[in-house]
């Protein structure tokens, strides 16, 4: 678990339109190349261009994927990991409203999330299906970050909150290129099409409790939404800052654990100080390597009585 935590890299190549920089990355012994980024500019891009925006330098990458929902003509698809900005959801639902064909993706976990709540009911009550990602293991998470539509394209780490748009490092990339656009649509096309029937407003209401399970027994009931109680042992922080709360002293050969990723971490506090103590862990049951574990992303999923 704890290596398939390790967040991949971007590789990016770049073909910026005439006038702009050009990216270069030379082998051992190449000169160093100078990279200037074209400065923000808050319209849909020009055609034939790709541009990358860092997240910082103007605070306003919700602006530039807000310009490209504007500029729609027939339709946008969007993939989206976390998403709680409402000025971007006002503008999916401004396109729907003028005639463009507007759907999305959402994270199960995510999305049912009290965050990202408001921002699906929304969506869903104009008319916008968004879809969760149905893996036929159980496991995996819709991780992608990326919006397309009739003309552009925009993809990278930003998540659509207020902290990837004002405190986080992210990288946006936003372009027309022909080629780059349509195998992005691709994509979406096919996941859209994969998760039809899985609607992420439907995931975000109250689901049926299979009850309190003992954590021994958390495998026997993956796939479901339960309550897991046990003895934490250990809250172990990785390199990477994701937590994760172990019920055995041995947690390769423990049956169950809790995940809390990084992004969420700073929620939960000072986890050690409950240790030997007996919590409860709320969530869907899922499997990683025959163990059973629930993914927490708010503080209201863990008890300690």
């Amino acid at each position: 678990m704890r290596q398939k935590l390790i967040r991949a890299g971007m590789a990016l190549a770049l073909a910026l339109a005439s006038g702009g920089a050009g990216y270069s990355a030379g082998g051992s012994g190449a000169a160093a190349v100078a990279v200037s980024i074209p400065a923000q500019t808050v319209t849909a891009p020009l055609a034939g261009s790709v541009r990358v925006v860092y997240s910082l330098d103007q605070k306003q990458n919700d602006k530039e994927i807000i310009a490209l929902i504007d500029g729609a003509k027939t339709h946008i698809y969007f993939a989206m990991y976390e998403f709680t900005l409402k000025d971007v959801a006002d503008a999916l639902v401004a396109a729907k409203k003028r005639g463009v064909d507007v759907r999305g993706l959402a994270d199960a976990g995510e999305s049912a999330n009290s965050y990202d709540k408001p921002i699906i009911a929304e969506l869903a009550s104009a008319g916008i299906p968004v879809e969760t990602e149905k893996h036929a293991d159980g496991n995996g998470i819709m991780h992608i970050k990326a919006l397309v539509t009739d003309s552009a394209y925009a993809a990278g780490s930003y998540n659509w909150t207020g902290s990837a748009t004002t405190e986080n490092d992210e990288i946006l990339e936003i372009g027309t290129d022909p080629g780059l656009r349509q195998a992005y649509e691709n994509i979406l096309r096919k996941l859209l099409a994969a998760y039809k029937g899985t609607s992420a407003a439907a995931g975000a209401a109250a689901p049926v409790s299979a009850g309190t399970v003992d954590y021994a027994e958390a495998p026997a009931h993956v796939g479901e939404y339960a309550s897991v109680r046990g003895t934490l042992v250990d809250a172990y922080i990785s390199a990477s800052g994701t937590v994760f709360l172990d019920f055995c002293t041995t947690y390769k050969t423990c049956p169950f654990s809790g995940v809390i990723f990084a992004d969420d971490a700073k929620r939960f506090g000072d986890l050690s100080r409950l240790a030997g103590r007996t919590i409860t862990l709320t969530g869907t049951l899922s499997s990683y390597q025959g163990k059973a574990e629930i993914i927490l992303s708010e503080p209201s999923q863990l008890a300690a009585p």
